[in-house]
């Protein structure tokens, strides 16, 4: 991946919603560089590049739940609360569904933003700067140390909050399996 695309994929992948102003503050530029590099006209600066490494070293994290295992199509007929009682049950799995592919995004967001962390840390410079440099490396300590600050807050959350709607979304999509074999299997004897 060239060095414009991972710059784009940055902002995206980590959910860190940021503009290329505020990118290139992080990195230690002014907008109009990143721009150039952005497009392909300019090489991303050495020092600039340690950081971009890092992040892409994080990985994409845990790839998010996969579909459910189709429901089984039961039969037009039967009695109307249970064919309403099955409708249901697969409006709630699905809606569920996506609910969890939402928040197993966000756990996987945190968790490369976490994964990211010492990688960025050992990308700053530690050596003795000119004064004018301290500026933007104390912005870029502060702004990384937030960051993972606030990952770390909000992981565990997440975690429990992807859990609970995975119980949830396979408890409705059981019943909604259950009930079209009970009305596929026909009135009970």
């Amino acid at each position: 991946m060239s060095t414009a695309a991972q710059l784009r994929d940055l902002r995206t992948r980590l959910g860190l919603g940021l503009g290329q102003h505020e990118l290139a503050t992080r990195h230690g530029l002014i907008r109009a560089q990143l721009a150039q590099v952005e497009i392909g006209r300019d090489p991303l600066p050495r020092h600039a590049g340690r950081w971009l490494r890092a992040f892409a070293q994080a990985g994409d994290g845990p790839p998010p739940a996969g579909a459910l295992a189709p429901l089984p199509e039961g039969p037009a007929t039967g009695p109307p609360l249970v064919l309403a009682r099955l409708a249901e049950c697969r409006y709630q799995a699905q809606r569920l569904h996506q609910q969890l592919v939402a928040q197993q995004g966000r756990v996987a967001v945190l968790r490369a933003r976490l994964a990211v962390g010492p990688q960025l840390r050992a990308a700053l410079p530690t050596a003795a700067l000119p004064e004018a440099a301290h500026a933007p490396l104390a912005l870029r300590r502060r702004w990384l140390a937030r960051l993972l600050e606030a990952a770390t807050d909000d992981l565990a959350p997440a975690t429990q909050a992807a859990t609970l709607l995975a119980a949830r979304c396979h408890a409705w999509h059981s019943e909604a399996v259950w009930l079209a074999a009970a009305l596929a299997a026909g009135p009970a004897a």
